[in-house]
């Protein structure tokens, strides 16, 4: 996979990248399906290609960034998350979804940096970036 596009530039020759952004609707729990630790990793190694990452935690999905998980002996979700949100992914998570699941509507209840919102905020990541990829049971 390429990293970005060429675009010329305003000054002459000089072409400057485009940087690419990949778009992912995570749906399920932490420790129920694979899908949690498949996002991780694909998250990973995309921010390691130089791509940006957005994601929104929609139905189940919000309980990923839910804090102090102890799933013992598996490295709690929401520190795998925390690590991805300190290396620039941008998190949203769905405010109907999380009220529904008892979590706090400011999103106290979740790691730092993941926002609460709505789907509007989600019609504007999927609009925003290059590849979107759902994640769900």
């Amino acid at each position: 996979m390429k990293m970005g596009r060429a675009r010329p530039s305003c000054h002459g020759d000089e072409r400057q990248l485009e940087k690419k952004t990949l778009g992912i609707l995570l749906n399920t729990s932490p420790y129920t399906f694979q899908n949690s630790h498949t996002f991780y990793d694909l998250a990973k190694a995309a921010i390691d290609k130089g791509y940006g990452v957005k994601v929104f935690l929609f139905v189940d999905g919000v309980n990923n960034a839910k804090l102090n998980q102890d799933p013992d002996p598996d490295r709690p979700m929401n520190e795998k998350f925390q690590e991805l949100a300190d290396a620039g992914v941008q998190f949203q998570a769905c405010g109907l979804c999380t009220s529904a699941r008892g979590h706090d509507q400011r999103g106290e209840d979740f790691i730092p940096g993941v926002e609460v919102s709505g789907l509007t905020e989600f019609a504007e990541i999927i609009g925003e970036v290059d590849r979107f990829i759902t994640l769900t049971a």
